[in-house]
């Protein structure tokens, strides 16, 4: 493959992806409200017995949080059953919360729901979120995004953040409801006013991409920035996102990994991943390979592919550690397994190699189909080469071809190359020297010696370009300067005979610049993977 191809193009595209969609609501309910403190304990105990379903429920709320009393959630239970019993709202949710969170009773959710129900029936606000949220996730019952939507705006009407934030989540997705980003936008800001991080971060992203309002990046960033300061680590990568790509405010790489730093230390796998390829890479901060290393295994212990991947190459190319060929490929394996391109190409390169494990043609062809598959152009590319030289399949040129014009079709220069030379050969398509000097003059444009010698060849001889001995020997000497032995010998070939064709160089072959043993990997077919920009 060509060391283009596999070189990150920008940092921003590498983390292109990283800003996810806001989550669903938080699955934690709220815990019960507090109950009035300025009343002596003996007036809630004997108010209770004498059957008072307020003080009942203030009992309960004393037990469950030891105000006054020993902390006892069994009692808590108690004394919320009662309350709940005569149709408290209040006391009907927190007998609920304790059902579902297993605190003085088995965790039950059908009688958690049960209660979360009465108490949505009862008016209670958190209960009606709670019952909401059990239907939009079926936690206990069947998944009823509709009547999630229901017990969501009755609780939202009464002001509940949670469900101001969990009806935008449900409008912005279309989730019982006709999809409507205008309307999301007006839940989730409510949310926001109200303080939830999640909500200034949902709010921030549809600013961000111009979702139920007009796109407004420094918007984007200023509400990221709220949930940021809150804690938030969704909120606090966004901001580092920002600043890396110098939206909504001055690009900024150290700025970038200071915020990227904060989210990673809240345990977000894609801040650590950020974290580690800043450090790798050098990008406002100091590189750091071994650094680079553990933030990469923080993200991959979370199961990030690309972080997975990222460690196989480290370990692959000495960065930071050892060179261990065993470890590259443990890493390779599990990016691959993942259906991680890059996992899969390099995993298929170690196979072809023998590096790590032993050569196998097969198992390389299977890994780079994986990845071709996917759209990797070098794995395109490797592929029909594979298919070309018969390693690990029947020889199969039109095969080739048909993988490399897909490499070519993405600008792969090798697969330019490649296709060019079929082309120039007739082989596995029919010969055409017009094609073979378009798709040669790509890959030379992209900066491919063997593709500048291979269109000073034709443009000596002619074939499919007007005949142009000056034009020749610029190409020629583009490549010379690259050390390519073939443009050198055609150089000192012109200087000796001015007239005639170039006879006695081959029809454009491999030569130093390429030998055909994917096990070494050498030449043309060399893929350039020690060589690339750390992932």
């Amino acid at each position: 493959m060509g060391t283009q191809a596999l070189k990150t193009k920008s940092y921003a595209l590498v983390l292109a992806v990283a800003l996810s969609l806001p989550s669903l609501a938080h699955a934690e309910d709220p815990a019960p409200g507090p109950a009035s403190t300025t009343i002596d304990l003996k007036y809630w105990v004997e108010f209770a017995k004498q059957g008072n379903a307020a003080a009942q429920y203030g009992l309960g709320y004393r037990y469950a949080n030891g105000q006054g009393v020993e902390q006892d959630d069994a009692q808590a239970v108690d004394w919320y059953r009662k309350a709940a019993e005569q149709g408290n709202a209040q006391a009907q949710y927190a007998l609920a919360y304790m059902y579902a969170s297993g605190r003085g009773v088995d965790a039950d959710l059908k009688q958690a729901n049960d209660w979360y129900l009465r108490g949505a029936q009862g008016g209670n606000a958190d209960a009606q979120y709670a019952i909401g949220y059990s239907y939009a996730n079926g936690r206990g019952t069947d998944v009823d995004n509709q009547g999630a939507v229901a017990w969501y705006q009755k609780s939202a009407a009464q002001g509940q953040a949670q469900a101001q934030y969990a009806l935008g989540y449900m409008y912005a997705n279309g989730l019982g409801v006709q999809e409507d980003k205008a309307i999301a936008f007006g839940w989730y800001r409510k949310a926001a006013d109200q303080g939830r991080s999640d909500a200034q971060y949902a709010l921030g992203y549809m600013y961000d991409n111009g979702q139920g309002t007009e796109e407004d990046q420094e918007q984007a960033v200023a509400w990221y920035r709220k949930s940021g300061d809150q804690g938030n680590a969704q909120g606090l990568y966004a901001v580092g996102y920002a600043y890396a790509n110098g939206r909504g405010v001055g690009q900024s790489d150290a700025e970038a990994y200071s915020w990227y730093m904060k989210a990673a230390g809240k345990g977000r796998a894609d801040a650590q991943y950020a974290v580690g390829y800043s450090l790798a890479n050098g990008i406002g901060v100091d590189r750091d390979y071994r650094q680079a290393l553990q933030w990469y295994r923080k993200a991959a212990d979370q199961g990030r592919p690309d972080a997975q991947y990222a460690i196989g190459y480290l370990y692959a190319n000495g960065r930071g550690v050892k060179v261990d060929d065993d470890s590259a490929v443990r890493w390779y394996r599990k990016a691959a397994e993942q259906g991680d391109a890059r996992g899969q190409y390099a995993l298929a390169y170690m196979y072809a190699g023998g590096r790590g494990v032993p050569t196998n043609y097969g198992k390389a062809l299977e890994w780079y189909g994986k990845a071709a598959g996917q759209g990797h152009a070098d794995a395109q590319y490797a592929l029909g080469y594979m298919y070309e030289n018969g390693q690990g399949t029947t020889a199969d040129r039109a095969v080739a071809a048909s993988w490399y014009r897909k490499a070519a079709n993405q600008n792969n220069s090798q697969g330019e190359y490649a296709l060019a030379y079929l082309y120039y050969q007739g082989a596995g398509v029919a010969k055409d020297y017009g094609q073979a000097a378009e798709l040669f003059r790509k890959a030379a444009d992209q900066g491919d010696a063997r593709a500048e010698y291979g269109l000073g060849y034709l443009y000596y001889n002619g074939y499919g370009v007007p005949k142009d001995a000056t034009a020749a020997a610029d190409w020629f000497n583009k490549a010379a300067a690259k050390g390519l032995p073939e443009a050198q010998h055609g150089l000192g070939y012109m200087e000796a005979n001015r007239d005639g064709p170039i006879k006695d160089l081959g029809p454009l072959g491999q030569g130093a610049a390429g030998g055909k043993d994917t096990g070494s990997m050498t030449g043309w077919a060399v893929f350039h993977l020690l060589m690339a920009l750390v992932p």
